[in-house]
């Protein structure tokens, strides 16, 4: 993929009208109307299998995804060492049920644990100390704030039309649709030291205190991520809450295949990655369980579209710019 932005860009003007029908004023909770979801093949664009993908609802700690997303940028804009220790602001502990690292104002945590411990767990508080030490970059009187506006400017770009980042973090109440954040996952896989932290089935992080280091472990929330490294899904965030239901996008990939190509009869490579978006589940097995099935029906329905290769059916899935 030559231009991830140009991608999206046609992904998402061809998202919108597929799924034009949609309403995106109300917010629309689980009790309400049901799941979410969209199931795609990213390097396509093709789009298997979705229902009210363009519904605007709540995604609880999907949201942390974006934070680490924007902080990914930060670290290669500025060429950020992911070891660099960040001292947790007194702001970061407003949600304390969600602080699962149990960090305190002062302590110090690397970057690179702290985006564990966002993406692996629906943790708040890690969220908003990496939040304030790229919006310190720009913005040392609200650096959030500073976070929040790239936050929201990276969905503008990536033409998340359904989606308003409220906070730093999913303990904040942002609204999206499974549409959007199907834009940002792309955006996302693009990403390979992202996928690198995502595609851990555990870790242990350091946290720097005053009365000297402590080591936590963590396992990732994602229950697809398959522990002995066999399955192929590397990614990428489960989150739930009251409010939004249980929620999750998974991303899985092959290796490239070679077929003919019908419209020009000479052999093509193809790539092979999917990703997953559902939002809305009732309970937390139910997404793993529905995840599941889908990547498993998925493979099977690209693997029988491969062959034919019809690049004029606009309203099955998403053609990829020249």
């Amino acid at each position: 993929m030559n231009n991830p932005l140009t991608y999206l860009c046609t992904v998402g003007a061809l998202l919108s009208c597929l799924f034009s029908s949609c309403s995106h004023q109300e917010l629309m909770t689980p009790d309400k109307i049901g799941p979410s979801y969209l199931v795609l093949e990213v390097n396509s664009g093709r789009v298997l299998y979705s229902s009210k993908a363009g519904v605007k609802r709540p995604i609880s700690m999907l949201t942390n995804l974006a934070t680490a997303v924007v902080v990914m940028d930060w670290v290669k804009a500025y060429q950020v060492d992911m070891n660099r220790l960040i001292t947790v602001p007194e702001e970061a502990l407003r949600w304390q049920r969600t602080n699962l690292l149990h960090l305190q104002a002062g302590d110090s945590i690397s970057v690179r644990d702290a985006l564990y411990s966002t993406l692996m767990w629906d943790d708040s508080a890690s969220a908003t100390t990496l939040a304030y030490a790229c919006g310190s970059n720009l913005s040392s009187q609200d650096p959030e704030g500073a976070f929040i506006a790239q936050m929201n400017n990276l969905a503008r770009k990536l033409g998340m039309t359904s989606t308003v980042f409220k906070g730093s973090n999913g303990a904040s109440l942002t609204q999206s649709s499974a549409q959007d954040l199907a834009l940002l996952g792309i955006y996302a896989v693009n990403d390979m030291d992202l996928i690198a932290i995502t595609s851990q089935p555990g870790c242990k992080v350091t946290i720097h205190t005053p009365r000297g280091k402590r080591i936590q472990v963590i396992e990732n929330k994602n229950l697809l991520i398959d522990k002995k490294k066999k399955g192929h899904v590397d990614g990428l965030k489960a989150g739930q809450s009251n409010s939004a239901g249980s929620c999750l996008i998974a991303t899985a990939h092959r290796p490239s295949v070679k077929r003919i190509n019908p419209a020009t009869g000479k052999e093509a490579t193809y790539a092979q990655r999917l990703l997953v978006v559902i939002l809305g589940m009732p309970t937390s097995n139910a997404r793993f369980s529905v995840g599941a099935g889908f990547l498993r029906n998925g493979w099977n329905a690209w693997e029988a579209w491969l062959p034919t290769n019809d690049y004029m059916d606009r309203t099955k899935f998403i053609i990829l710019p020249n």
